[in-house]
């Protein structure tokens, strides 16, 4: 699998795709990061959120699949929906 670097819409992120998928990463380094929305999504549709390398999202699921499943992660540490509504 090769890594295409693409335009990213963001000065601070590099944007690059691998098999369809395409990834965000803090500007010159390979750390999954995007604060802006999804670091990773897809071709088959799911999406995750990370910051610094470790799956994290705030304000929804850190991970959303296709099939509707969802995952809750703060700091890498998965929760689960009750969890993180209370944190």
């Amino acid at each position: 699998m090769s890594w295409i670097k693409l335009q990213s819409e963001y000065s601070d992120l590099d944007k690059y795709k691998n098999s369809g998928n395409i990834f965000y990463f803090k500007k010159d380094t390979k750390i999954l990061h995007n604060p802006y929305g999804p670091s990773a999504l897809y071709s088959y549709g799911s999406k995750a959120y990370y910051i610094n390398d470790k799956c994290h999202r705030l304000d929804g699921p850190a991970i959303m699949r296709t099939d509707g499943i969802e995952f809750y992660f703060i700091n890498n540490i998965e929760l689960t929906k009750e969890e993180f509504e209370v944190h």
